[in-house]
């Protein structure tokens, strides 16, 4: 990038230009969009210095994803962009003349701004980017973002034979890939990208080879009009350099840039570790290769360097979905983690400050292998052992915690030993699924990972281990997917029976489960944990919660009774009254096509049973009753039975603000059962006035009426006269002028 500069800084210029540029165009067209992008130019250099333009302006619009925003570069860029989009306004040659000579500069940065210009004018200069349209357009990540919005803006409006020289170019398209093994996959996924735009915009063929192509090699990336894309950072930190120019340094320009900043502790708003991370991350993100050369350049650079290098690289591969040079990667992890240093920085007392430091490397190292883990995208597994390893060595460095039982999951999944467990435990399923696809048994991952097991639980079991106590209750599931039988011999030690530190650590964990297994209710009953996980106190309440909604998930699959001695019908027999009420949502939450018509059995014997032992006991429970009133949902026919239960529940169904449920049920069932609904209504209103939602209540009114309860409706619409409501007014008066019409 040239070092000359103006008689503006780069505030000021945006200032100036920001109001005039488009005028200028629209004034003076060509000679305005040439004498601003030849000062762009002047800024930039070299067109050889513009071909990481892509780095430091994401998009030519103005972009959440730029990141150098207010530098003299990107003011100028809106100047020549705005200038242009003056000029091309109206069709005219001349607007055609300046499209084109941005389309044939040899300037990166202002071919973009000619296609972003010709797909916001398509109609008077879009035949300018098919008379000049090049194939490392449609080839090269420079160009992608203002391609993309072309081809999706204008695709309507292109004519046959447009159509069909873009189809040329996606079907004639080879690029050369760094892995030629891959080359089929990568040009015909660069292909779907290239149709992803035009997709649904009309042309059959173009679908049809679209839909081919994500049935193949799956969808396009989340943000697909970018190759990089940027979803957190700090900001305020400044890069003593810029990303793009640390892409073009040779190793050795790089290692002493690197090494040789040091920040000025005088500067309050000056160049930071974190701001000369984020730059290189963004470098490693948007280069061609992702580092793949240089990373073994960082194992003796500061910690703030390797942590810009493993996040980028981490972002690179999940959110960019680009490939890293994993081998390389791993071979950096190893020797940062076994270096005297690492062990040595970890026992220091953290830096001050909120500098990247060795546990924000461990954080990064976890993160990074923990992303290589999925089961679409993973590092090859012939390495899985080789992220193991140094996974191993960052638990032995990083000692283990006692920590504070009432936030447990927080701190496992935030603590860089945390994340680091964390991600081992990835590492292990992504290993046991590569020999379950193979049909082999557990042997060769519980080798690799059994050991380390064993020793995170001996420390977890005498409550000096809260992370993996925690994770014990967060993945014991997976843990049984990885050897069934060492979790089932020592699952009253994952839930620890000897420590209640460690065992409320673990019921955390419990509360992220998502999936109840039949060995696992069956444990967690046996051992006591179920029970105590619902009636201790000093637990969050999301464990009791959980707890619950897996007691009536195995209610509903036959693994629990209510007539059993079980827990369940413990809660019922003590009305245990906010359990009970917890299980009446769940249940609701199943409602719909979630409720077979065996679960809605279960669910309304749940709850005549429930209103049986209210019945027997003479309690007063408004909170359970209202609680109750939700399965209304469940009810279909108006039994004797179900009757009485709607009808105690009724009147206290708003005091958990259930009322609109109530009437919304009472409205479905009215014109069934009219005389049914009357007295559930008359019920509700001894509690309540039921006045949501408004087109719920009138509805039940007209269907009784309709269903010949005439007088019932009008009792309805006069008690709330009564109470000074006017809600049912207007169907009064049409229920009394139905009554005065003469029949025909």
């Amino acid at each position: 990038m040239s070092d000359r500069a103006g008689v503006l800084d780069s505030y000021h210029l945006g200032e100036v230009l920001k109001t005039s540029a488009r005028k200028l165009g629209e004034r003076c067209g060509a000679s305005a969009v040439d004498m601003l992008a030849r000062r762009l130019a002047e800024y930039i250099g070299s067109a050889e210095d513009d071909k990481y333009s892509y780095i430091w302006r994401s998009a030519i619009e103005d972009h959440e994803q730029d990141a150098h925003k207010d530098d003299t570069r990107a003011k100028l860029v809106d100047a020549v962009r705005d200038a242009a989009l003056g000029a091309t306004s109206t069709s005219s040659p001349a607007a055609m003349a300046v499209a084109e000579s941005l389309l044939q500069s040899p300037y990166p940065t202002l071919n973009r701004v000619g296609i972003y210009v010709c797909g916001e004018h398509y109609g008077t200069v879009g035949a300018a980017f098919w008379e000049c349209a090049k194939e490392r357009w449609f080839l090269d990540v420079h160009y992608w973002h203002e391609l993309y919005w072309l081809i999706n803006k204008a695709f309507s409006k292109f004519s046959a034979s447009q159509r069909a020289q873009f189809l040329r170019f996606v079907e004639q398209l080879k690029a050369d890939w760094a892995d030629e093994s891959r080359q089929e996959e990568w040009d015909e996924t660069h292909k779907r990208d290239l149709l992803h735009p035009a997709f649904g915009l009309g042309d059959t063929e173009v679908d049809e080879k679209y839909q081919a192509l994500v049935q193949r090699w799956g969808p396009v990336r989340d943000h697909p009009d970018f190759h990089t894309y940027s979803t957190s950072g700090r900001v305020g930190d400044r890069s003593p350099v810029a990303s793009d120019a640390l892409v073009g340094m040779s190793d050795a320009e790089l290692v002493a840039c690197l090494k040789g900043f040091v920040p000025d502790a005088r500067s309050w708003d000056g160049p930071t570790y974190r701001g000369l991370a984020s730059s290189i991350s963004a470098a490693v993100r948007a280069s061609d290769d992702g580092f793949a050369q240089r990373i073994g350049l960082f194992a003796d650079l500061a910690r703030p360097s390797q942590h810009g290098l493993l996040r980028g690289l981490k972002e690179r591969w999940s959110d960019d979905k680009r490939d890293i040079n994993w081998p390389a990667t791993l071979s950096l992890v190893q020797a940062i983690v076994s270096s005297p240093a690492f062990r040595v920085d970890l026992a220091a007392d953290p830096p001050k400050g909120w500098e990247p430091s060795v546990h924000w490397v461990v954080s990064d190292i976890a993160d990074l292998l923990k992303s290589a883990s999925g089961t679409e995208r993973h590092l090859p597994s012939e390495l899985y052992k080789s992220g193991l390893q140094v996974l191993r060595l960052v638990l032995d460095a990083t000692p283990t915690e006692a920590g504070q039982s009432n936030d447990a999951v927080s701190h496992a999944i935030n603590s860089p030993r945390g994340r680091a467990l964390e991600s081992f435990i990835h590492l292990a399923l992504a290993m046991r699924r590569e020999e379950v696809a193979a049909k082999l048994g557990s042997g060769e991952t519980w080798v690799a990972v059994g050991p380390v097991f064993d020793a995170e639980l001996a420390t977890s079991e005498s409550g000096l281990n809260a992370d993996f106590s925690a994770m014990a209750g967060m993945y014991c599931a997976n843990f049984h997917y990885i050897n069934a039988e060492w979790t089932e011999a020592n699952f009253d030690r994952l839930f620890s029976s000897t420590s209640e530190a460690a065992w409320k650590c673990a019921a955390q964990g419990f509360a992220y489960q998502h999936h109840l297994y039949d060995w696992l209710f069956e444990r967690l009953v046996t051992g006591g944990h179920l029970r105590r996980m619902v009636y201790s106190e000093g637990l969050p309440d999301q464990v009791a919660e959980r707890a619950l909604q897996f007691l009536g998930l195995a209610y509903l699959e036959g693994m629990e009774s209510l007539d059993g001695g079980g827990l369940l019908s413990e809660l019922v027999a003590e009305l245990r009254v906010k359990d009970l009420s917890q299980l009446c949502w769940y249940f609701w939450t199943l409602r719909g096509k979630a409720a077979s018509s065996a679960r809605t059995s279960k669910i309304l014997t749940f709850w005549m049973k429930v209103a049986e032992q209210v019945r027997a006991n003479r309690a007063n429970v408004p909170e359970l009753q209202s609680a109750l009133s939700q399965l209304a949902v469940f009810i279909h026919e108006l039994t004797p039975v179900a009757l009485e239960a709607l009808v105690e529940a009724a009147p206290h169904a708003q005091v958990g603000h259930h009322g609109y449920m109530l009437v919304e049920n009472l409205a479905r069932l009215a014109n069934q059962y009219p005389k049914e609904v009357a007295a559930i209504f008359r019920a509700a209103m001894s509690g309540f006035l039921p006045d949501y939602r408004k087109e719920d209540v009138i509805r039940c009114v007209n269907w009784l009426a309709e269903a010949g309860e005439v007088e019932e409706a009008e009792r309805i619409c006069n008690a709330y006269a009564d109470r000074g409501s006017t809600l049912l007014k207007d169907t009064y008066e049409a229920l009394r002028a139905r009554q005065r019409a003469p029949s025909s």
